[in-house]
């Protein structure tokens, strides 16, 4: 099968989708040709090659926080042989329009894979997010071979809000390395260590983490792997808050940030909207308790493994988890049974099928 994938940014770009879209880039490689046209970010080369993957990277500008890709039209257009599907990775702004344009040209079809139900992250976001979303990009969801998404309540805001048609769109859970996040004994888990773990951005909200610490005992300490735009106010508002006991790891690799997850007393996820973050997956594997905000997608991944809370009871829950090791044990076990239903071989396999039911709609057209 020749697939082509189309994401805005994937790795070294940092972020879940972009890594979603890698792992599933190399799986779909051991058995087929795939090729991921995306942006080019710092000092990445334009052209990589691993096997059967190609990824190329193009010069982009920046709307918002979305990149338009000048070139990906030509590219989609000119790419030979004749691509089965082009699977896109969420998009806005632009891109889908191009994705569609092309599909459409050269009679291929097109999945669309959303990670995340967009919010305004900016003031032009605000202005220009909705009519975008009502005018152009429900089109383009409606008008996809196949849509998948992430969870239940996705599938559902997805009909709800741009009148996709369920039928045709497919819940596909992210995987997790199950033998990297491994788990640990709970009893060798620090007790008064906090992580956070993410992009440093207004929906992933790290500030919210920083003012949890507020009225903890001085030996409770934060850690907060990631990096992004609000790096610098965190560092500021720590010291405002006299948390001498803030930490900011910056970006880890992955071994690096297992281990951080297997010495958490608990992984702090104080989001404001979410898909599946691979976050998630990966403190439940590796058996750490979990406190976030009660959004549906996280409590249906999490079920009974997660402390969901409202977001202004955030700090509380924290405070509370800490002084009760018998709930910390009780999370840490049920993360452990949790995760074992998710892998990136069930993601994998699921996409295929996708894949193949749209191309078996092809023919038969």
């Amino acid at each position: 099968m020749e697939i082509v994938q189309v994401a805005g940014f994937y790795p070294p770009h940092l972020g879940g989708e972009e890594l979603v879209a890698q792992r599933l880039a190399e799986a779909q490689a051991e058995r087929h040709s795939v090729t991921v046209y995306t942006s080019r970010t710092g000092d990445a080369p334009p052209v990589e090659r691993h096997g059967n993957l190609r990824v190329v990277r193009d010069r982009a500008w920046h709307l918002g926080n979305t990149p338009v890709i000048p070139a990906l039209t030509g590219r989609l257009l000119r790419h030979a042989p004749a691509p089965d599907v082009l699977h896109v990775h969420g998009g806005l702004a632009v891109l889908p329009e191009m994705v569609r344009y092309a599909a459409r040209r050269r009679r291929v079809p097109y999945v669309v894979h959303v990670h995340l139900m967009v919010r305004p992250s900016s003031a032009a976001g605000r202005v220009l997010l909705a009519p975008y979303q009502r005018h152009l990009y429900a089109r383009f969801l409606r008008a996809a071979d196949a849509v998948i998404c992430l969870s239940g309540a996705m599938r559902d805001e997805l009909a709800d809000t741009f009148g996709v048609d369920t039928t045709r769109i497919t819940v596909v859970r992210n995987g997790v390395d199950r033998a990297r996040f491994a788990p640990v004994p709970f009893a060798a888990r620090a007790t008064r260590t906090l992580l956070f773990v993410g992009r440093l951005t207004a929906q992933k909200d790290p500030l919210a983490a920083v003012e949890a610490m507020r009225g903890l005992p001085p030996d409770v300490t934060l850690r907060i792997a990631g990096d992004g735009e609000l790096r610098d106010a965190i560092a500021r508002r720590a010291a405002e808050l006299g948390l001498r006991t803030v930490t900011l790891l910056g970006r880890l690799d992955a071994d690096a940030l297992a281990e951080e997850y297997r010495r958490a007393t608990a992984v702090l996820m104080p989001s404001t909207h979410e898909g599946l973050p691979l976050v998630l997956l990966e403190a439940l594997s590796t058996g750490a308790p979990v406190v976030c905000t009660a959004l549906p997608e996280l409590v249906e991944a999490g079920g009974d493994a997660v402390l969901a809370v409202r977001r202004d009871a955030f700090p509380g829950a924290v405070r509370a988890l800490l002084d009760d090791p018998g709930r910390r044990a009780a999370l840490s076990r049920a993360a452990e049974r949790r995760a074992a239903q998710f892998s990136w071989e069930a993601t994998t396999d699921a996409v295929e099928r996708v894949y193949r039911r749209v191309r078996s709609d092809v023919v038969a057209r």
